[in-house]
């Protein structure tokens, strides 16, 4: 290599970019086709970002020297960042074969290959990379994305440790072990590797984003919420990113910042369903009904609504006069819900309609004898002949409910007269107190909403007090936890549907439960229920209050921060041991 190419070498290998190419190009004007000049030029504009240039000095320097693995290196590499994966796997694989102990041509072979998908061969590729380097990060990193395209994730975690073990400073590597641990079901693992990655490479915004979707799902919303942040501080089109801080800062409390959030998401993705089902759910928690249920009807085109939009060949039903039609009003979502939402069957029966509500199996019995409903079905049933029809929670935004209208007469459910639940050792003279600990556990939030029955406790130490369990369904089991309780009944066994336990709160003094069907089902018998939240509370019990406008005899103990349910349940055992002392 003659002084001028080792001059410019230096430079280039200093980070002196500028100066390297004034001498590149110095060569290449005297001497036009020498390779290692048109080779090293062309990695200088690659690493510059000017792929097209690096692509067409790395072609020229191959067709000069076709036997020579170098250029065919860099214009592999070129050719990836541009996204031309095929013609770049074609030049690794040159350089593999013109060079077959070169570990960088077989380590760029491998992720041009898992770039397109071939993970296996990119697998491969980087083993062969291995043998060849046993201390190159890069062979042990490429070899993790090739077993985690696989979905291998244990085995790519241990390729990713392997690249760490080496060096401790990739961020790359934290970046995809953390990935990896995610996938693996490890986030607070990962959550250091992703906080990790960050502090390595500050400036990539989709580190920040990931490190707050793993903050976010590990219920870390103030970390969550500076991560989106600062994604979005880096790249003000992330849409994504708006979306997220916005969930975080929801989660937070911060419904005003949150819904600003998701207004510039919209803004950067107006056909988003996702983002506008996130804005409604911010709206109506902080009681702006009016847009907050225009923005809910796009939930239907949410991929990941939890009830799929259904056909019945009939039209959505606009409000107005029904004159003898008949209209099907069908249940969607969680049961809680159904029982939320029927209150609007007397109302849409008022205009003049015949009313056929279709419900889950568990609520039918109850929902039959609920004024307003001519005919009730169960999910699954033949449907009777209708003209048109509405889903139950777009109930709200037809009839235009607002929070000083919506229809809170209770109670607007009645026990069915043929239904009895008793209720074991009730004397008189003790406060009869209905419980559950935990909802469906496939809800979303279900992690921050249900606790174990044993949280229950300190409240059965209350003088004055007997406690009957209402957990039905596959959380029943954890009454075996509480079952050497003297003051505690299991009424499980007795209740086969929700007209049962409508039957046996009919006999009970208060409900205290978490955020479950329960709550909805006393608060619409009118029944004194007290409702455990978590700090994070879903969109119908709104923000800053204790109490719901939805139900009059309904009030809300909800954590002061996440996961906090020591204080909740101490303040619980204060209110009804006052409650006790009362002689209510």
């Amino acid at each position: 290599m003659d002084s001028r190419l080792k001059q410019a070498l230096a430079l280039h290998q200093a980070g002196k970019l500028a100066d390297a190419a004034d001498v590149y190009k110095a060569i290449l004007a005297a001497e036009p086709d020498n390779v290692d000049a048109l080779n090293l030029l062309g990695a200088l504009a690659h690493a510059m970002g000017r792929h097209e240039l690096a692509i067409a000095l790395a072609s020229r320097a191959v067709a000069r020297a076709p036997d020579y693995a170098a250029p065919q290196v860099t214009l592999g590499n070129a050719l990836q960042s541009a996204g031309r994966l095929e013609e770049a796997a074609k030049a690794f694989r040159r350089a593999c074969d013109l060079a077959p102990t070169s570990a960088e041509a077989h380590v760029n072979l491998a992720s041009a290959l898992n770039a397109l998908g071939r993970h296996a061969d990119g697998a491969a590729a980087a083993r062969r990379a291995i043998q060849l380097a046993p201390g190159l990060a890069a062979a042990h990193n490429n070899l993790g994305n090739a077993l985690a395209g696989e979905r291998a994730f244990d085995a790519a975690v241990a390729s990713y440790r392997e690249a760490l073990a080496i060096d401790r400073s990739d961020a790359a590597a934290h970046y995809n072990l953390a990935t990896a641990l995610v996938a693996a079901g490890d986030p607070k693992t990962a959550l250091h590797h992703f906080a990790r990655a960050v502090n390595l490479d500050p400036a990539s915004p989709a580190k920040h984003y990931n490190l707050g979707n793993t903050a976010l799902a590990l219920d870390l919303y103030e970390e969550a919420a500076n991560a989106f942040a600062e994604a979005v501080r880096l790249d003000p089109a992330f849409a994504d990113a708006h979306n997220n801080l916005g969930s975080a800062l929801q989660s937070l409390g911060r419904l005003d910042d949150a819904v600003a959030s998701f207004r510039q998401a919209v803004a950067l993705e107006s056909e988003s369903a996702d983002v506008h089902w996130n804005l409604a759910l911010a709206l109506l928690q902080r009681g702006d009904y009016r847009e907050g249920w225009a923005e809910y009807e796009w939930r239907w085109k949410n991929p990941a609504f939890t009830t799929p939009r259904r056909d019945f060949g009939k039209p959505l039903w606009d409000g107005k006069l029904l004159e003898g039609r008949a209209i099907l009003l069908h249940a969607e979502q969680g049961m809680g819900d159904a029982l939320q939402f029927a209150r609007y069957a007397p109302l849409v029966h008022a205009r003049g309609g015949r009313v056929v509500l279709e419900c889950r199996p568990p609520l039918r019995r109850l929902l039959t004898h609920m004024p307003g409903i001519d005919r009730t079905c169960a999910t699954g049933d033949a449907l009777p002949a209708f003209d048109v029809q509405a889903p139950l929670m777009s109930l709200p935004h037809i009839f235009g409910t607002m929070l000083d209208t919506i229809p809170a007469a209770v109670p607007y459910l009645r026990v069915p007269a043929d239904t009895a639940v008793d209720l074991p050792n009730a004397g008189t003279g003790e406060l009869k107190v209905g419980f559950a600990w935990a909802g469906s556990p496939t809800r979303r939030e279900d992690r921050i909403r249900s606790v174990e029955a044993s949280r229950f406790r300190p409240l059965f130490q209350v003088p004055g007090t007997r406690f009957y369990a209402l957990q039905v369904g596959a959380r029943a089991g954890g009454f075996q936890a509480i079952a050497d309780a003297e003051n505690v009944h299991d009424l499980a066994p007795a209740i086969g549907d929700f007209a049962d336990t409508a039957a046996a709160l009919e006999k009970l003094d208060l409900v205290i439960t978490v955020d479950t069907a329960l709550a909805h089902l006393a608060g619409a018998l009118a029944r004194p229920v007290w409702v455990l939240v978590p700090f994070a509370r879903t969109y119908l019990w709104l923000a800053g209050r204790d109490d719901s406008p939805w139900y009059p005899t309904l009030r809300l103990f909800g954590q002061t921060k996440p996961g906090a349910w020591d204080p909740v349940f101490a303040r619980v055992r204060d209110e009804l041991s006052r409650l006790v002392g009362r002689g209510a």
